[in-house]
């Protein structure tokens, strides 16, 4: 397949992460989603947008590895729970996920995942970490 037809079939596949983030937790004691206040909801959906456009980058080596890691382990168990400890200035200080199983691939979805600081810092009163799930529908 050629380089540009990797990249169509890449972008394909993430914009099939229809539930990226549904799994949400914040903090030690787990609010529901159900229970959330509003603006933590919204905070928590423009994290997940944006961790979601930085996966589905083309040009992004890291994030096509991890893609297609993910395309070739079909059997990945999803979603992907993720802990994300978020600083005043936007940028995830600490992020957690449980192993792939491959080394190379945990360093390039941590990489890619905190490749830069989010557009806004979380909201003062907000439990952290802030805990997502990650899923790719093949």
């Amino acid at each position: 397949m050629t380089m540009t037809g990797n990249r169509s079939r890449a972008r394909r596949g993430w914009k099939r992460l229809a539930a990226l983030f549904g799994a949400l937790a914040l903090g030690s004691s787990a609010v529901s989603a159900q229970e959330a206040p509003a603006h933590w909801m919204a905070y928590a959906a423009s994290v997940g947008g944006q961790l979601q456009q930085r996966l589905q980058q083309a040009h992004d080596p890291q994030a096509q590895r991890v893609l297609e890691w993910l395309q070739a382990h079909p059997d990945t168990p999803m979603p992907l729970p993720v802990s994300l400890w978020i600083a005043a200035d936007g940028r995830i200080s600490k992020l957690e996920f449980d192993s792939l199983g491959d080394a190379r691939v945990d360093a390039d979805l941590r990489a890619t995942l905190q490749a830069a600081p989010l557009q806004a810092a979380p909201p003062a009163d907000m439990r952290q970490p802030l805990r997502l799930g990650l899923a790719l529908t093949p």
